[in-house]
């Protein structure tokens, strides 16, 4: 359930089925109600009872309509139906951003990591509120900022988190936590491999119990993205949508993290072919279907990865007559003869 879901929920509460509003970004907006939603939970606007002073609205599923609303979002001249505090009360997650080795990345890794949280929040604005993204030991602009993770553990009464760690000992899925964590961490050259692990055991000397938990698609980390944006769109779309975890990857995969995997998966589809003192590799062409059902890429990225390692790709028929040849013990491979 997302923060719109709630909201559309407290206002048939209260009778109201059409909702209109004064505000440019709202109306301007792809989904009018998530927006409205967004700015009541931000503490910008409230439900407010109508004035009179509409003659149009959006319905509860986001149609414009030529019909007078029964609320307006705005700040209320008359009486609030619904306010921040009322709205904010479902028990939504928090995603903390612990940016405690900051310091130890190189000035292109930090800028890294300001997008990446810039980018974090307008995931988090899909589904919940700004004050459910919490950014720790580095002000960056972004979220709402605490000192330290421990600090705001302790402020808030958490004494559970969810580490999202590559290195954790439990495989992620679905838990209902109140606060995850990720590491704010930008590593290219290798150097940070088990960073996060440390944030989970300074926690936990501070007395809190830390779920070490990694993200995996059928068996390994290859595929799984890693951009902390990446990383909490999965988190909410498994806790919030309710996806299953290959599907929430699939989802928020870049075609590029895909093909990664896909180079570790081709191969083992391949058969071995010997023409006389040369060995090929083929593959046949409906294997594309099967990584498609789990991986984000094209039949464009199929055949580039296949090109660039050098497989030759068949139809099934031509696999069949293959598969028919001689086998070379020795040589692994079946034999094209003369």
């Amino acid at each position: 359930m997302r923060l719109k879901d709630v909201f559309i929920s407290e206002l048939r509460k209260r009778g109201v089925e059409r909702i209109g509003t004064r505000l440019r970004k709202v109306m301007s907006s792809s989904d009018p109600i998530a927006k409205m939603a967004l700015y009541v939970a931000n503490g910008k606007a409230e439900v407010c009872r109508s004035d009179g002073g509409l003659q149009h609205s959006f319905t509860l599923d986001g149609r414009f309509v030529s019909l007078p609303p029964q609320a307006y979002v705005g700040k209320c001249e008359s009486e609030i139906l619904l306010s921040k505090d009322e709205l904010t009360q479902y028990p939504f997650p928090f995603v903390v951003v612990d940016c405690r080795f900051y310091d130890e990345h190189t000035e292109k890794e930090r800028w890294k990591i300001e997008l990446q949280v810039k980018q974090t929040l307008g995931v988090v604005r899909e589904y919940m509120w700004d004050d459910k993204l919490v950014v720790t030991y580095r002000d960056v602009g972004f979220g709402r900022f605490w000192r330290t993770t421990e600090e705001f553990l302790r402020e808030n009464g958490i004494k559970k988190v969810v580490l999202l760690d590559p290195n954790g000992d439990e495989l992620y899925e679905r838990t209902g936590a109140k606060c995850f964590i990720i590491g704010g961490i930008v590593d290219k050259a290798g150097t940070k491999k088990g960073y996060t692990s440390k944030i989970g055991r300074v926690l936990e000397r501070e007395g809190v119990e830390v779920d070490y938990r990694r993200i995996e698609l059928r068996g390994d980390v290859v595929g799984v993205p890693d951009r902390i944006n990446h990383i909490a769109e999965i988190l909410l779309r498994v806790e919030l949508d309710g996806e299953d975890v290959e599907k929430a990857i699939k989802a928020v995969q870049p075609p590029l993290v895909a093909k990664w995997r896909l180079r570790k998966e081709l191969h083992d589809k391949t058969v071995r072919v010997c023409l006389g003192g040369k060995t090929v590799r083929v593959v046949e062409r409906r294997v594309f279907d099967e990584f498609r059902e789990w991986l984000n890429i094209t039949k464009k990225d199929f055949y580039e990865v296949c090109r660039e390692q050098k497989f030759f790709v068949v139809s099934e028929k031509v696999m069949e007559q293959i598969k028919s040849l001689e086998w070379d013990e020795r040589k692994r491979c079946f034999k094209v003869k003369g």
